[in-house]
């Protein structure tokens, strides 16, 4: 902290491996007002499923490469410097373009604590946690999946599958 302000260098900067994601800056580096974390991704891979937020707007900047992304029901690819703010409640998915990859800064605000989150993805992802213990986990950090047919489409498309 410098006069209540978060600084965090980038050789302090913790990282998780799966998916390779920088956890900048979690709700209680900032007295609740955000959260940031810095994601990469290879072409073609995913980031995140279908899902909301209840309690906060999401909001990605991408710093380089390209973004797909399901908003509502609309699908579209966010290039380099491209911004997009989603509201809460609203449905989005992302994933790198299938002929590019992505580096995006996103920021959620008002912040939830969420970095013991992101340290628990590659258990989730990997399916090694029991699945009523990925339910609760993701209704404590406000992370709501949902079906979209149109990302499923989108993806197994752009994949050749």
């Amino acid at each position: 902290m410098v006069d209540n302000a978060w600084v965090v260098q980038a050789e302090d900067v913790e990282r998780v491996t799966e998916p390779d994601l920088c956890l900048l800056a979690d709700s209680s580096h900032t007295g609740g007002m955000l959260g940031a974390n810095r994601l990469s991704l290879e072409a073609g891979a995913a980031g995140a499923k279908p899902h909301f937020h209840q309690r906060s707007a999401e909001a990605f900047y991408v710093i380089s490469g390209a973004l797909r992304m399901l908003i509502g029901t609309e699908l579209v690819t966010v290039g380099q410097g491209g911004y997009v703010v989603i509201p809460p409640g609203t449905p989005h998915a992302f994933a790198a373009a299938p002929d590019s990859p992505a580096d995006v800064l996103i920021t959620l605000a008002p912040g939830v604590e969420r970095f013991a989150y992101f340290r628990m993805l590659p258990e989730i992802l990997n399916g090694t946690l029991p699945e009523d213990e990925v339910a609760r986990i993701h209704q404590r950090f406000d992370v709501h999946f949902v079906d979209r047919p149109e990302w499923d489409a989108d993806r197994r498309s752009r994949s050749g599958a």
